[in-house]
């Protein structure tokens, strides 16, 4: 009997016998490569890192990867049959079920979100992928990433300005309470968000003739969907409640928190019937003895408060203290006032203590920096700050983003950050932090408090990842420049060497001059070519530089399409779709990183060979809101739908292994916030890919300035050419036979000629130069001969040293880039007579 065949997957016809028609595979087979890309499927799923999953149409789990149990300390096998939004933090389900609805009703392909996932110890945090089955209706597949450690770096941050914004509040309430008015409820809603917890209250407490602490609850917050203590008795012992290292800490008025599991039994079992997973209890002193506590309840997860967030919280019941004092009978008056004199004292207290550098100012001066300010500035102690303008501690191009700052700060509604702020310290370095300001009072007056992390290593790792991808990118296009170089240099090379050959003065020959001229054109052509791609390296170079001036996209662009050229012209054709743009503000040179980086993307989206059914193309418009947008499309290959929510993640790559670092999208990413904009990404699998670079106008258009009166170039001026290399100060002179010209062979020799009288109307001078530099030979000139100094014009060959660049960042100078041609002299040189005149 014939058995009836079926083709594999992936397999075609089968060969018969003899030349034969191939016949389908047997039937019989096809269960088995089933049963076998399922082994395969869960032998991954073992050994991911990330846990993959498989959802039935009932939402339940069908398959989970190993992983699970490393990420949450729970049972695969116990796991299996249950539903995914049960598993997840009851906050998160709601919106996870009506998403896998979605999915299942093919409303849409798949989503991607933040959630918490229970574990056996409390939550995590993870990235949901799950996208919908093609192969069966309501299957569900994804992949459940742990970015725990994330975003507990985010909520330390979030949690740290939190807590000093409620602080900050709560003393300012404080201070305008009216003396019949409720202290306590006025307080507690700012504390109990800002710590995050479910329900913030105030014990008073008493000891009884026993000596025993026993509270009462006065006043109570709950978070929306939060029960309130409604069978709590009237009074607790809460010393005999809890252990007796509990207990004592309590006695002595110190901060006690704890989690439910480690209370006793029938205290705990008290705290589950309230829905208490973890509380914190900060003791409120009055004249010095234990008046009460401002206690804090998590109903959501058990974990416990960070170091910091108890202490800015204690520095609100210290308020509330004072407060308290102040409210008490006649006879304490006076020591009420005294302590009330000290609250800023106790406010220093507490910023003392805290790790980050923190600044009080008013008016523009600073009024008190804490010691990690005093440390992070470089100061030698308090008195160095105090006092301070605020500008002298920012570079002078920041000045305006601080007044800017300043003024939203004290509009008073929140608190107000900036990122990558460049802080100048006492020896003159740069660092980098990340600020926070917000109102205050202080000492009676309205102030402002800055609070800083520093972020300078993280700039500088942003620097040394950004080096590593501009070397990447060297090294893949490195042959291609070496091409596209060797080409131009070949027949100039060539064309100077047939004209040197046949020009001979005993054998010159008349006939031969046109056959010249045309060599040597073509020499000319050779090295302009040449220029141009030197040009584009050192546009590339410049992204150290920190230099922010308006930007030519067009030119940007058309840089980097020259020097992508082989890497795009065995692949496809590259096509230029300019429209009007807006003035943008940048930097050339890390927007040429960025969409050199697009350019090469594309290019290798798209398979070599290719070239008439390919292009890529580059597109300018203007938007809706007046931002300028460049497009970068191809027709390659697209991206998949699961990878373009990491596409920008660091050392996240779809490129075979050592093609590649990972970082290129992320730098690109990084360098257009850095500009104000953004980038987002568009593909279909099969047809291409866009990439959409979205850059803000320039704030204020930059004006026109008035440009001098255009001098003619006079028949003869008197030239001094300042260079240690001859050929080049020669070369300089040839070009300048209608003038007067001398040739000094550095800086030495050319300071003894001006010192001798000599008098001359444009001095070209190299920048770089061994013993005086032309930096230093200006400064020489400067001082001795000032009618001069305005009659330079630097030479540089690109190999700027940080000092040299530094000497030509403001613009002061005029720039003669080599190579250079005789337009480029001459135009340099009627500037300098227009200016001098």
């Amino acid at each position: 009997m014939a058995e009836e065949w079926v083709p594999g997957p992936g397999q075609g016809p089968r060969a018969g016998p003899q030349g034969t028609a191939p016949g389908p595979k047997p039937l019989s087979l096809v269960s088995t490569d089933m049963e076998a890309d399922a082994l395969r499927y869960r032998m991954l799923a073992q050994h991911l890192r990330a846990v993959i999953f498989q959802l039935d149409a009932r939402g339940h789990f069908t398959v989970l990867g190993a992983s699970w149990e490393e990420l949450t300390d729970l049972k695969v096998a116990s796991t299996l049959g249950t539903s995914l939004v049960d598993a997840l933090h009851p906050v998160d389900r709601e919106p996870v079920r009506g998403w896998l609805c979605a999915l299942a009703a093919r409303e849409q392909e798949g989503f991607r979100h933040e959630v918490r996932i229970l574990t056996r110890t409390g939550t995590c945090w993870v990235e949901l992928f799950a996208q919908a089955s093609p192969s069966l209706a309501g299957e569900v597949v994804g992949i459940l990433t742990d970015i725990s450690e994330r975003r507990r770096a985010q909520d330390a941050v979030t949690t740290r300005e939190r807590c000093l914004a409620a602080v900050v509040e709560v003393q300012r309430r404080l201070l305008m309470h009216e003396p019949e008015g409720y202290l306590y409820q006025d307080i507690l809603a700012p504390l109990g968000r800002a710590s995050g917890a479910s329900r913030a209250y105030v014990f008073e407490a008493h000891r009884d003739v026993m000596g025993r602490l026993r509270v009462t609850q006065r006043a109570e917050w709950c978070m929306a969907g939060i029960a309130a203590r409604s069978q709590m008795p009237g009074e607790i012992a809460l010393e005999e409640e809890l252990f007796p290292e509990q207990a004592a800490l309590l006695s002595a008025g110190q901060p006690l928190q704890f989690l439910a599991s480690e209370t006793p039994p029938r205290f705990r079992a008290g705290l589950a019937r309230q829905g208490i997973l973890s509380a914190l209890l900060l003791p409120v002193r009055v004249n010095g003895e234990v008046f009460g506590f401002i206690g804090f309840d998590n109903c959501v997860e058990a974990h416990r408060w960070e170091a910091v967030a108890v202490s800015l919280l204690a520095g609100a019941a210290g308020a509330l203290s004072l407060a308290l004092e102040q409210r008490s009978t006649d006879a304490l008056r006076a020591r009420a006032e005294a302590t009330l004199r000290r609250t800023e004292a106790g406010f220093h207290l507490l910023i003392e203590g805290f790790p980050d550098p923190v600044m009080v100012h008013a008016n523009l001066h600073v009024l008190y920096a804490n010691p990690a300010a005093v440390r992070y500035l470089g100061y030698e102690g308090q008195a160095g700050l105090v006092g301070l303008p605020l500008q002298r501690l920012l570079p002078l191009k920041d000045q305006d983003s601080l007044m800017r700052h300043v003024a939203e700060a004290r509009s008073g509604l929140t608190s107000v950050r900036a990122s990558d702020v460049t802080l100048m310290r006492a020896d003159g370095q740069e660092v980098v932090a990340d600020i926070v300001t917000l109102e205050m009072t202080f000492e009676g007056w309205p102030a402002l408090v800055t609070i800083a992390r520093d972020f300078t290593e993280r700039k500088q790792m942003q620097a040394r990842l950004m080096l590593s991808d501009r070397m990447a990118s060297m090294g893949t296009l490195s042959a291609g420049i070496a091409h596209e170089l060797n080409n131009p240099l070949s027949y100039v090379i060539a064309n100077l060497e047939f004209v040197h050959a046949t020009l001979q003065p005993e054998e010159f020959d008349l006939a031969r001059v046109p056959d010249w001229r045309q060599a040597l054109e073509e020499a000319r052509q050779g090295a302009e070519r040449v220029r141009q791609i030197v040009r584009q390296l050192k546009t590339f170079s410049r992204v150290e530089e920190e230099r922010q001036e308006q930007v030519d996209l067009h030119r940007v662009l058309d840089s980097v399409a020259q020097m992508a050229t082989s890497e795009v012209k065995h692949r496809a054709r590259l096509v230029k779709e300019y429209g009007p743009l807006p003035a943008i503000t940048g930097n050339d040179g890390k927007l040429f990183q960025v969409f050199l980086n697009l350019v090469i993307n594309a290019a290798h989206a798209i398979p070599e060979g290719g070239v008439d059914e390919n292009e890529i193309r580059l597109v300018t418009v203007e938007d809706a809101r007046g931002w300028a947008v460049v497009e970068v499309r191809d027709t390659g290959g697209g991206i998949a739908p699961e990878n373009l929510g990491r596409i920008f993640d660091p050392f996240f790559t779809t490129k075979p292994q050592g093609v590649g670092t990972g970082l290129g999208l992320s730098i690109c990413l990084t360098l257009v916030r850095a500009h104000g904009g953004d980038i987002t990404v568009e593909s279909t699998v099969g047809r291409g890919t866009v990439f959409r670079v979205s850059l803000p106008p320039s704030r204020h258009e930059q004006g026109t300035r008035p440009e001098p009166a255009v001098a003619a170039v006079p028949t003869r001026m008197r030239v001094l050419i300042v260079d240690d290399e001859p050929q080049v100060a020669a070369a300089l002179g040839r070009l300048l036979e209608d003038h007067v010209v001398d040739i000094a062979h550095g800086g030495a020799q050319g300071l003894d000629l001006l010192l001798l009288g000599e008098q001359y109307d444009v001095i070209f001078c190299d920048l770089l130069m061994p013993e005086l530099t032309g930096m230093d030979f200006h400064a020489e000139v400067s001082a001795r001969l000032p009618a001069l100094a305005h009659r330079f014009i630097f030479m540089t060959g690109g190999g700027f040293t940080p000092r040299a660049r530094e000497f030509l960042a403001n613009g002061a100078h005029r720039v003669l880039d080599k190579p250079f041609d005789k337009a480029d002299v001459q135009r340099l040189m009627i500037e300098v007579l227009s200016h001098c005149r």
